[in-house]
């Protein structure tokens, strides 16, 4: 137990700290999820972006983002849960964020849906990067893609 600590986080109560074998779960070609998740829209339900601005900021501009389209908003130590009806009024829709740091000033938000239509979902994401699209990092053209970052779709 005092050589592992799944949940590391930093001094200032801030995001949880990624660790390589994390990243290494985010690319593509090293994702295992499928054995173990049987849901045929596994990979159609989670989606993530990368920031360069400070977490708090990351999370006040989704909650306000996400207020303005109407839905309610919780958050806990980094974690964002957003709720509201769906969009053919039979049942809830809700997605889970959480932010993560990557690197110093480099975090990583998931985000994943846990209820609702997929479909709806991705026109919901599709929505939210158009609304925080300047809190969304976008590297430059000559910088070296990494595997983190093309996993992102923002």
């Amino acid at each position: 137990d005092k050589y592992v600590n799944e949940e590391m986080r930093s001094n200032d109560n801030g995001p949880l700290i990624m660790n390589a074998f994390e990243m290494i779960t985010l690319s593509q070609g090293l994702n295992l999820s499928a054995l173990f998740d049987r849901r045929q829209d596994y990979i159609k339900r989670q989606t993530r972006f990368v920031s360069r601005q400070p977490a708090r900021v990351i999370i006040a501009t989704i909650e306000a983002a996400a207020e303005s389209m109407g839905l309610k908003v919780h958050t806990r130590n980094y974690k964002t849960r957003l709720e509201g009806t769906s969009a053919n009024r039979a049942g809830q829709f809700a997605v889970v964020l959480e932010v993560y740091e990557v690197a110093p000033s480099l975090f990583m938000v998931d985000v994943r849906k846990a209820a609702g239509d997929t479909l709806e979902y991705h026109k919901f994401y599709k929505n939210l990067c158009g609304t925080i699209d300047n809190i969304i990092w976008k590297p430059n053209e000559g910088t070296p893609s990494s595997a983190l970052l093309r996993t992102m779709t923002c």
